[in-house]
């Protein structure tokens, strides 16, 4: 049997040591990401260009693995309160008078360093985790995800209003079986 996006589900986590989730009710099922982080490049060293039994490859450039990679979905705008929820979250501010905390160098893209802060420590972070549900779970963590409200987009159509987030991944990428355990933050 196959996965289909029916079987799909979008959280968003924040950097809390019990971390608070929101579970998008109205996600629309597109959510596109990389199934890993970027390689260094392998360099082909030769003598003047000659390709001999010394030739060798040297790795380069951490600058590849570190670029953000990016990351996109879209919601359904609720006559609710989780579309306030998700907009606050993605604002960086408090939800449902929860603080929301940054998960910004909170993991090791690279060499064992932990992913650095923003220049602007008024840029939040957060992970998302996307599950397809099914007899055999997979579960991909993204980790380290700004979204800039500026590149996100409101569309209306008769069928609803929906709104689409394109956001830059900075952390690792997990894959497992299940969500992370966590407090949804709508309760």
């Amino acid at each position: 049997m196959k996965f289909t996006n029916r079987k799909g589900t979008l959280r968003i986590y924040d950097g809390t040591g019990t971390p608070f989730y929101l579970e998008l009710d109205f996600d629309n099922g597109d959510f596109t990401g990389p199934l890993g982080v970027p390689k260094t490049e392998e360099i082909l060293v030769m003598h003047r260009g000659t390709f001999d039994a010394d030739a060798h490859y040297i790795e380069g450039s951490d600058e590849k693995v570190m670029e953000p990679a990016d990351v996109s979905f879209s919601a359904t705008v609720e006559d609710t309160t989780i579309t306030t929820y998700l907009l606050d979250w993605l604002e960086g501010s408090t939800v449902n008078s929860n603080t929301i905390v940054t998960t910004k160098e909170d993991t090791q893209r690279a060499n064992s360093v932990a992913s650095p802060a923003f220049a602007d420590s008024g840029k939040k972070t957060f992970n998302i985790e996307y599950i397809l549900d099914g007899t055999a779970d997979v579960c991909w963590h993204y980790n380290e995800v700004y979204v800039e409200l500026a590149d996100a987009s409101v569309e209306e159509s008769e069928e609803g209003v929906n709104i689409s987030f394109t956001g830059k991944h900075y952390g690792t990428i997990t894959r497992d079986t299940a969500n992370t355990a966590g407090t949804d933050v709508t309760d």
